[in-house]
């Protein structure tokens, strides 16, 4: 009973806070890079290209199913977001190439780390919506030296929503 209380107490504040918070969706076109870093907080991480334009990588996971790119020309004014937690984005990853920290640079941080203590890997599972408003899950699995071993999509492990029919 308590514990049902502590918990339903968290959600509340939890919800409240987010009420004040600004979105990627509300963020202007031209926005500096400073009011966009005021407005949303720290990014989870930041990629620098050779044409001098960036990307701010902010991930809503756990509870939100959401990792946003947003975009800023070479002179640090904001030109547009993306939604990265598609299949378009998953193939991104390459297995055998990138690392851990790859995977972290593009998608920020996940909803649940996994460990595969029989197979000696570790996993990042994201949340995501598909096309048709599936709850599914994207990982992404590194062996010991936290290199890319494989990806997949799957039924979202966190909805209790899916029946299996007898």
């Amino acid at each position: 009973m308590l514990l049902g209380k502590v918990k339903l107490g968290l959600a509340v504040m939890s919800a409240l806070a987010l009420i004040g918070c600004a979105h990627p969706d509300l963020i202007d076109p031209g926005a500096s890079e400073v009011t966009v870093v005021n407005e949303l907080g720290a990014p989870d991480s930041r990629m620098e290209f050779e044409d001098g334009s960036s990307i701010l990588v902010y991930s809503m996971q756990p509870f939100g199913k959401e990792v946003y790119w947003m975009r800023f020309d070479k002179d640090g004014k904001y030109i547009g977001k993306e939604r990265t937690m598609n299949e378009e984005h998953f193939k991104l990853v390459i297995p055998g190439k990138h690392t851990r920290q790859d995977v972290y640079n593009m998608f920020g941080h996940c909803a649940q780390e996994y460990e595969f203590r029989l197979q000696d890997q570790t996993a990042y599972m994201y949340r995501f919506d598909d096309d048709v408003g599936m709850d599914m899950a994207f990982w992404v699995q590194f062996d010991t030296q936290g290199v890319v071993t494989e990806t997949a999509v799957t039924q979202d492990p966190w909805d209790n929503d899916w029946e299996f029919i007898r």
